[in-house]
C-alpha cells in the first residue's frame, strides 16, 4: 500500500490537529505556547496531544521535499529511511519507510528494516566532528591543526600530488580507495573509476578489514553465499556460528524469532553469551579459536551414526576423487597411462574429449564397471554437468577402497578416495577428545551431529568472527565442511555467510572495458606490509610451534618469501599481489588506523608521503592527513545500494529537494571529476611548456590497453563523454542498464518508498522466485550445474603443495597462536551502538552505553582483580596498554576480555587503542596461492587477525579523560 505525503498532511488536520498546527505543516516553526492543564496541575490529556502534532507538524516539513536515504556506511542492512527536513532546508529526522511489498502471505515482510543507528544520523550530521570545509595541516601529522583552503586550492593539491606520482613513480605508485565507510554501487563507483583510469592501487575491501570467508570459497567456489533472512521462516533447525544477529543484524533479526515461534529451532555458537543467545534454544559456548575442532567433531559425530547421505557425496563433493597415497596428491587424467586395463578408457570419450584440459580432469573408482574412470563436471571436463547417470552412462563412485594405477612414466601406485583420507583425520577429532580443547560436552556435540543430519532444512550461519583467528581459515573451512557434508543445498539450506546477488551492468560505472585496470591488492597482504611487514608480533617460538608446528623465525621466512614473490607488477600474478611503492593516498571513508593492528600507523605514516582523505566526519584517521575533503553524508547524495543480499531490494539516495547545504560538503562523483579535470589541465600545461610527450602519456604498459595513460583525455574518459558527471548521473546510469534493476527509475523508486525489488534475474545460482525466499545453490542440486571449483563439486581436498605439507589438504583444526603469557584473550566482536567505528562519537549513541570506550569481564574475573563495576582499568600486553572503564557482565568468559569494536583512538586516554594491543602475523595457507580455484580474487583471499592477543587488566587510579 502507498500513502501519499499530501494524504498524510490531511490525515492530521483530520484527526484534530489544531490550525495553527495546521499552518505549521511545512512552515518549519518550533512548537510553541503553554499546554493546557488538566488535573490537578498535570497537563491536559488534549494538551500533550496538540503539543506532539506541532512538533510532528514542524518536523515533518514539506512533505513532497522529503528525501530518501539508506545508511551506506560498512552496514550491511540496507534499510529505506525517509528524509525531512522543514522550511529552512534543515534535516529534522529520519523515518522508516516500511513500504517494503510482502512476497507472499505465507512469509514475513521486511518491514519496518532500520536500526539505532539509522534513526540519529539526522543529528549525527549536525555535530561538531562535522567535516564542513577543505583543510590543509598547518601542524605535525596528528597534532590537530588546521588550515581552512577554497576547493580549489584542495583539488590543485590532490591533483599535482597524483600526477607527480605517476610521473616520478609510475601508476603504482597511487593508492586511491574507497573503505568500507562507503559500500553502494553509485557512490563508490566514483572513486574506483578515477582509481582506475589512473591505474592506481586499490585493496580488496572485504580482505583488508577481516570480513572474509576464504573458508567458505574454498569449499563452494565463492565466499558470499547462502540466503534472504526471511528463508530462516522456514528452517527445522538455523545455526548462528560467530556472529549475533540481535545485536549487529537488527535489521533482520526479527526474521530468528518469526522463525522460532514457526517451529524452528535456533542455536547459537559463541563463547560469550550474547543477545542472541539469550534467546535461543541452545546456546553452546565453544571456546575462543577451537570452533574448527568443534565442526570437525560434529561431522565425525554424523559418520560414527551414518547419518550422511552417501549418494549426496558421491555426486556433489570431491570426496570420491583419487589421491596417491605416497604424495598425497590428486590424479589427474593428464597422469594416467590410459592402456592400463584397470583404466575405463571410454570414460574419456564421454567426459575428457579435450587433450589439451586432462590436467583439470579428475578420476574416481567406478563401483559399476570397477574400473577407474574420468568423471564430468571438473574444470577440464568437455561434459560441464555433476550428473552420474544419462542414457550413456551410470557411474558409482567409490568412497572407500584402495586400487593400483599405472601413471605415465613413473609406473604404479597405490590411489584411495579423498574420503578416506578425511575420515582417517576425523578421528583425532572424537567429541571425547575434543572437549578439553572445545569446552563442549560429546552429548552437545551428538545432539548437534543428529539435529542438523535429521532435519530437512538446516542453515548454519558462518559470521566474521571466525575468521578473526589466527587459523580462523581452517575453522571457516571445517564449518563450511560440516554444512557441505550435510548434503544441504537451495531449499534445504547449507552455508549462510552473506549472499549476494547477480548485478549486472555496473561495469561502466566504475570500470572501462579493460581499457584501463586498476592495481587490485590483496587487503590484508597490502596492509600488513603498510604496517611494517610480517613480523613475531609479541608471539614466541612456543607460539609459533603450537599454531603452525614451525619455529617462529622458520615460519616467517617460508611467508616472507612467499609475500616477496607477489610484489609489484612483475609479482602481481604470482601469488597475493600488493604494491611496494605506493606512497601518495586519495582515500575516502577509510578509517584505517582504528581498525589495523599493532604498530601499523607509525609504520604507515612513515611510507606516506602525502594523504587526502574525504570523509564527512572527522575520524581518528582523518586527524593524520595532509588534506581533508569533506563529503556529503548519506542524506544529502544520490546513490544505490542492494548487496549483500539479505534481502531483495534496491534502496535509492535521494537528497530532499529544499535541503540547505552544510558547510561545502561535495559528493565524490564532484570530487573525483574535479581532480581529473585539474589533472588534464596540470598535464596540459606542462606539455605545452616542456613539449615533452611523457608529461602528457605516462606510460603503462601492464595495466592499460594502449600501454599509456593519455592525460589529455583523462576528463573525456572520466565522465563518458559528460554523461558521468554526477552522482544523479551515476544513479540514473545504474537504473538504466542493470538488467536486475528493470523496470527501475528514481521516480518509481520513491513512488514505491524509496526502494525496487530485484527482478528474477538476480539469483546466482538458484532462481529467484517472486514468491519464496531465495537460498544458492538450487541450480546445481536440481539441474547438476557444477560448482566454481576444481573440481566442479564442493572442494574437502587441497592439493596445494603448502596444504599437503602442511597436514592440511583435508579438512582439520589447528590451534590458536595466541600466547599463553596472559590470562585473558581479547575478543573485539561488533557493537550494538556504532556500525564499526561510524557513529561512535554520536553523543545520543554514547549516551546510552558508557559514554566511552568500556571492557566487559567476567564478575570472577573482576572480582580477582579488586575491580568493580564504573572502574577504570589498564589492559595491557607486551605490546603496549589502553585505559577503558570496566563492565562486569556475567555474559564475557573467565578467560577473556570483550571490547566492542569501532573505538576511535582518540577517543581513549593517551590516544592509545585497543588494537594497539593486537599482533597479526599473516597465515601461511591465506598467504598460499595458484592451486585450482584457490587463486587471488574477491573469493580467495584472506583475512586481518584481530582474536590472537592475550592481555591482563587491573584497576588503575585518575586516568579519566
Amino acid at each position: 500500500m502507498s500513502v501519499g505525503r499530501r494524504s498524510v498532511l490531511k490525515g492530521l488536520v483530520a484527526i484534530g490537529a489544531t490550525g495553527a498546527a495546521a499552518k505549521t505543516l511545512g512552515a518549519g516553526e518550533t512548537p510553541s505556547g503553554p499546554v493546557p492543564a488538566g488535573a490537578g496541575g498535570a497537563p491536559a490529556a488534549h494538551g500533550i496531544e496538540d503539543l506532539y502534532r506541532r512538533e510532528f507538524a514542524a518536523s515533518y516539513g514539506d512533505g513532497e521535499a522529503h528525501g530518501y536515504a539508506y545508511h551506506c556506511v560498512n552496514c550491511q542492512g540496507n534499510c529505506a529511511w525517509d528524509v525531512w527536513t522543514d522550511a529552512n532546508g534543515r534535516i529534522t529526522r529520519e523515518n522508516q519507510s516500511a513500504s517494503y511489498p510482502a512476497i507472499s502471505p505465507k512469509v514475513p515482510d521486511a518491514n519496518p528494516r532500520g536500526c539505532n543507528k539509522g534513526v540519529q544520523h539526522s543529528q549525527v550530521v549536525y555535530e561538531a566532528d562535522r567535516l564542513l570545509y577543505p583543510m590543509r595541516r598547518a601542524g605535525a601529522r596528528g597534532e590537530g591543526k588546521w588550515k581552512r583552503i577554497s576547493w580549489d586550492e584542495a583539488i590543485d593539491e590532490v591533483a599535482t600530488r597524483l600526477y607527480e606520482t605517476m610521473l616520478e613513480k609510475g601508476a603504482g605508485g597511487n593508492y586511491v580507495h574507497m573503505g568500507s565507510g562507503m559500500l553502494s554501487e553509485a557512490r563508490a563507483a566514483s572513486v574506483k573509476r578515477l582509481g582506475t583510469l589512473l591505474g592506481a592501487v586499490r585493496p580488496y575491501i572485504a580482505s583488508y578489514v577481516g570480513d572474509m570467508f576464504p573458508g567458505a570459497g574454498l569449499v563452494y567456489g565463492e565466499g558470499n553465499l547462502g540466503c534472504t533472512y526471511d528463508f530462516f521462516h522456514g528452517a527445522d533447525v538455523a545455526v548462528f556460528w560467530g556472529c549475533n544477529p540481535n545485536t549487529s543484524r537488527i535489521p533482520d533479526a526479527h526474521y530468528l524469532w518469526e522463525a522460532k515461534y514457526n517451529g524452528a529451532k535456533i542455536v547459537a555458537i559463541t563463547p560469550e553469551y550474547g543477545s542472541t543467545a539469550i534467546h535461543s534454544d541452545l546456546w553452546v559456548p565453544v571456546k575462543p579459536g577451537y570452533d574448527g575442532h568443534l565442526a570437525l567433531s560434529i561431522i565425525h559425530r554424523i559418520v560414527a551414526l551414518r547419518l550422511h547421505d552417501v549418494s549426496f557425496l558421491r555426486r556433489f563433493t570431491d570426496l570420491p576423487l583419487l589421491v596417491r597415497t605416497d604424495t598425497k596428491e590428486l590424479v589427474t587424467l593428464e597422469d594416467v597411462d590410459q592402456a592400463d586395463p584397470r583404466f575405463d578408457k571410454r570414460s574419456v570419450a564421454l567426459f575428457a574429449a579435450d587433450e589439451k584440459r586432462w590436467h583439470g580432469v579428475f578420476l574416481a573408482y567406478d563401483q559399476r564397471s570397477r574400473r577407474i574412470v574420468a568423471l564430468p563436471g571438473c574444470e577440464g571436463s568437455t561434459a560441464e554437468t555433476l550428473r552420474l547417470k544419462d542414457i550413456e552412462f551410470d557411474v558409482q563412485p567409490a568412497l572407500t577402497g584402495t586400487w593400483r594405477l599405472r601413471l605415465k612414466g613413473k609406473g604404479e601406485v597405490r590411489v584411495t578416495p579423498a574420503f578416506t583420507l578425511f575420515t582417517k583425520e576425523l578421528r583425532a577429532f572424537a567429541p571425547e577428545r575434543t572437549q578439553a580443547k572445545t569446552g563442549v560436552h560429546p552429548a552437545i556435540v551428538d545432539r548437534l551431529a543428529r539435529d542438523l543430519a535429521r532435519s530437512k532444512v538446516a542453515v548454519v550461519t558462518l559470521g566474521f568472527a571466525i575468521g578473526k583467528h589466527f587459523n580462523g581459515l581452517l575453522s571457516q573451512r571445517a564449518i563450511a565442511s560440516l554444512a557441505a557434508f550435510l548434503g544441504k543445498l537451495g531449499p534445504f539450506g547449507g552455508l549462510n555467510t552473506e549472499n549476494e546477488w547477480n548485478i549486472t551492468g555496473l561495469e561502466g560505472l566504475s570500470g572501462f572495458s579493460g581499457r584501463y585496470r586498476h592495481r587490485f591488492a590483496s587487503g590484508f597482504v597490502s596492509e600488513i606490509m603498510m604496517g611494517g611487514g610480517a613480523s613475531p608480533a609479541g608471539f614466541e617460538d612456543a607460539d609459533f610451534e603450537r599454531a603452525t608446528g614451525k619455529a617462529g623465525a622458520d615460519y616467517l621466512r617460508e611467508v616472507g618469501a612467499l609475500i616477496d614473490r607477489s610484489e609489484g607488477d612483475a609479482g602481481e600474478k604470482s601469488g597475493k599481489p600488493w604494491w611496494k611503492v605506493s606512497d601518495t593516498f586519495l582515500l575516502f571513508a577509510d578509517a584505517r588506523f582504528r581498525r589495523n593492528k599493532g604498530g601499523y600507523r607509525e609504520a604507515f605514516l612513515k611510507n606516506a608521503r602525502f594523504i587526502a582523505y574525504g570523509d564527512f566526519r572527522m575520524s581518528d584517521f582523518a586527524t593524520f592527513a595532509d588534506v581533508l575533503l569533506p563529503c556529503k553524508s548519506s542524506y544529502e547524495a544520490w546513490d544505490l545500494r542492494t548487496n549483500p543480499g539479505y534481502h531483495r531490494f534496491a534502496n535509492i539516495g535521494v537528497p530532499p529537494a529544499n535541503l540547505k547545504p552544510i558547510g561545502e560538503a561535495k559528493d565524490e562523483w564532484e570530487i573525483s571529476r574535479l581532480v581529473a579535470e585539474r589533472m588534464q589541465a596540470i598535464a596540459l600545461a606542462r606539455f605545452e611548456r616542456t613539449k615533452d610527450e611523457k608529461v602528457l602519456r605516462i606510460p603503462d604498459p601492464t595495466h592499460t590497453e594502449s600501454g599509456v595513460h593519455d592525460l589529455s583525455k583523462l576528463v573525456e574518459e572520466f565522465t563518458a563523454g559528460g554523461r558521468l558527471r554526477t552522482d544523479r548521473d551515476a544513479v540514473e546510469y545504474a537504473l538504466e542498464h542493470v538488467d536486475q534493476f528493470k523496470p527501475g527509475s528514481p521516480r518509481a523508486m520513491v513512488e514505491q518508498g524509496g526502494h525496487l525489488t530485484l527482478n528474477d534475474k538476480a539469483g546466482k545460482s538458484s532462481p529467484l522466485y517472486p514468491d519464496k525466499p531465495y537460498a544458492t545453490f538450487e541450480n546445481n542440486l536440481y539441474l547438476n550445474q557444477r560448482f566454481e571449483t576444481i573440481s566442479g563439486r564442493l572442494t574437502f581436498y587441497v592439493a596445494h603443495p603448502l596444504w599437503i605439507a602442511a597436514g592440511a589438504s583435508v579438512p582439520t583444526a589447528r590451534e590458536p597462536i595466541a600466547s599463553r603469557r596472559f590470562p585473558l584473550l581479547l575478543m573485539t566482536p561488533h557493537a550494538r551502538w556504532s556500525i564499526h567505528s561510524t557513529y561512535k562519537t554520536s553523543p545520543v549513541l554514547l549516551r546510552l552505553q558508557r559514554g566511552r570506550p568500556c571492557v566487559m569481564l567476567n564478575p570472577q574475573t573482576a572480582a580477582a582483580r579488586g575491580i568493580a563495576d564504573g572502574d577504570d582499568v589498564r589492559v595491557w600486553n607486551d605490546l603496549g596498554e589502553a585505559v577503558l572503564v570496566a563492565k562486569v557482565a556475567a555474559t564475557v568468559p573467565k578467560d577473556a576480555l570483550v571490547v566492542e569494536h569501532g573505538w576511535e583512538p582518540f577517543l581513549y586516554p593517551g590516544k592509545k587503542g585497543h588494537n594497539a594491543l593486537v599482533g597479526d602475523v599473516p597465515n601461511l595457507l591465506e598467504v598460499s596461492d595458484g592451486w585450482g580455484h584457490l587463486k587471488f580474487g574477491t573469493s580467495w583471499d584472506g583475512n586481518q587477525h584481530a582474536y590472537d592477543a592475550t592481555v591482563d587488566v587491573a584497576k588503575v587510579e585518575g586516568v579519566r579523560s
